[in-house]
């Protein structure tokens, strides 16, 4: 289908226009300094609309069919399946904490949507998002697997920045261009999927807090020593003294003596501590018998019977 312009429908723009503004918006949202201000906020509700807009349009013209493969989708019509991914960064990228939950639920999924989307046209593997990945051990293969994920990525953008500085770009470079973005946003959409899932606990467990389900914690706070200067003799804690009249000074025999009184008050601390009762042992007095028995086994050894004996002799 023709990707010419649509009408009045959408302000007289192309799908192209459309999407090239949203890419621009979504990289603008990505450097933002400051994502406080209200510049940043009124550029996120804007490339909010604008591919919410974008995404209906793709979505009526039917430029994506689950009959065909990725040979069969035309270089212009390629660069349409990053809608989905873009919806869902950009809700990601709301910082509004009394609705962060819904815009990273509906960021996750937008992200599956757009996943789904590549898998039919086999340029992303099936998995499974709804599985809590943050409990998975760490081990030596998935280690590995994210070290040439991490390596995959790198090559993948160093070649994609070596075709994009080109002059003249063919047709056949261009839609290598769109694809190698795809598959950048399919890596980058499968990392982040991986931290929604790691917020959302923490996003329920503070819904819960706020709703006296769950009582918060007592923050217990440290006990602080408070600053001092040490010094090596009287003398400096005399001239130290009375340059830092804010900041205590002590000797190096002092601080000694001080430290000695507090583990001496702390061994007597333990030493009034009652001792741990022990349990008796029930073989205690099998072993008692056992030792009397061959104690005696030895004296018989080494006296005769009715040795000693003084009331029978003759």
């Amino acid at each position: 289908m023709s990707l010419a312009t649509v009408g009045d429908e959408v302000d007289e723009k192309s799908l192209s226009e459309l999407l090239t503004s949203a890419r621009k918006n979504v990289v603008s949202i990505e450097n933002h300094e400051d994502r406080t201000s209200q510049e940043y906020k009124d550029l996120i509700i804007m490339t909010t609309l604008s591919l919410e807009k974008l995404s209906v349009l793709v979505a009526t013209l039917h430029l994506f069919s689950n009959n065909e493969t990725i040979d069969d989708v035309s270089t212009e019509t390629i660069k349409f399946m990053t809608v989905n991914a873009f919806q869902g960064y950009v809700h990601q990228q709301h910082y509004d904490f009394e609705n962060r939950k819904a815009h990273i639920l509906a960021a996750k999924e937008y992200y599956k949507d757009f996943h789904h989307l590549c898998q039919l046209y086999d340029l992303a593997k099936t998995t499974n998002f709804d599985l809590n990945r943050t409990n998975n051990p760490v081990n030596n293969s998935n280690r590995m697997e994210k070290i040439q994920k991490y390596q995959d990525k790198k090559n993948l953008e160093t070649k994609l920045e070596e075709m994009e500085k080109r002059t003249h770009v063919e047709e056949e470079v261009q839609r290598e261009i769109y694809l190698s973005q795809i598959k950048l946003w399919v890596m980058r959409v499968e990392d982040e999927i991986y931290n929604i899932n790691c917020e959302l606990p923490m996003l329920e467990h503070m819904e819960k807090i706020r709703g006296g389900q769950v009582k918060q914690r007592p923050i217990i706070k440290p006990k602080v020593m408070k600053p001092f200067i040490l010094v090596k003799s009287e003398l400096q804690k005399q001239v130290f003294g009375a340059g830092y009249p804010s900041l205590p000074t002590m000797t190096l025999d002092e601080f000694y003596d001080q430290e000695m009184k507090r583990i001496v008050e702390e061994q007597e601390r333990q030493k009034n501590q009652p001792k741990p009762v022990e349990p008796e042992d029930p073989d205690e007095e099998t072993k008692e018998s056992l030792a009397k028995a061959r104690a005696w086994d030895d004296w018989k050894d080494t006296h005769r019977r009715g040795e000693g004996n003084r009331h029978n002799r003759s």
